[in-house]
């Protein structure tokens, strides 16, 4: 999501501007090179090489829903996903995308919360694993251990663990 906001721009008039020229090949790894066909697309966003966030876009639910272990909304990325779909469809299948029915969704209190400085990259992994379950996230700062054993064995093991 760096890249489609353009963070790394030396022009610091651009930077953290959204821009699809940057990301209009993305869907060429697409299977089917149609997003629109997915039921998923989750989108780590990584805040001022700081924190970890996330959003997931729900295709067949129409909605852009923010995860952060923090609580917090960036409602210009969210914006910006919006936009990006937007453009994808303009630019593959033409014509303007209704979005009318779209939602955008902030950050819920039930979205678990990380209570020190440095677990929100294992909270956007769980909050990938949960939501691609069809599973609200239900896990705590407790269980974060466990977390990242789960995160390295799908490492080691290549695929996601069931």
């Amino acid at each position: 999501v760096q890249t489609m906001f353009d963070e790394k721009n030396s022009n610091y008039d651009l930077r953290g501007r959204y821009n699809y020229k940057n990301v209009r090949r993305w869907s060429k790894k697409v299977p089917g090179k149609d997003i629109f066909n997915l039921k998923y697309i989750f989108c780590p966003i990584n805040l001022d090489n700081m924190h970890w966030t996330s959003a997931c876009i729900f295709m067949e639910q129409k909605k852009i829903q923010y995860y952060d272990s923090m609580g917090g909304t960036d409602w210009g990325k969210l914006k910006g996903l919006l936009q990006y779909l937007k453009d994808e469809w303009k630019a593959k299948k033409g014509g303007e995308m209704d979005v009318s029915e779209w939602e955008l969704v902030g950050c819920q209190e039930s979205t678990p919360r990380q209570l020190n400085g440095f677990d929100c990259g294992v909270f956007t992994c769980m909050f990938a694993d949960f939501v691609t379950k069809d599973c609200e996230p239900v896990f705590q700062q407790e269980h974060i251990t466990q977390c990242r054993q789960r995160i390295a064995l799908s490492i080691m093991k290549n695929c996601a663990i069931e």
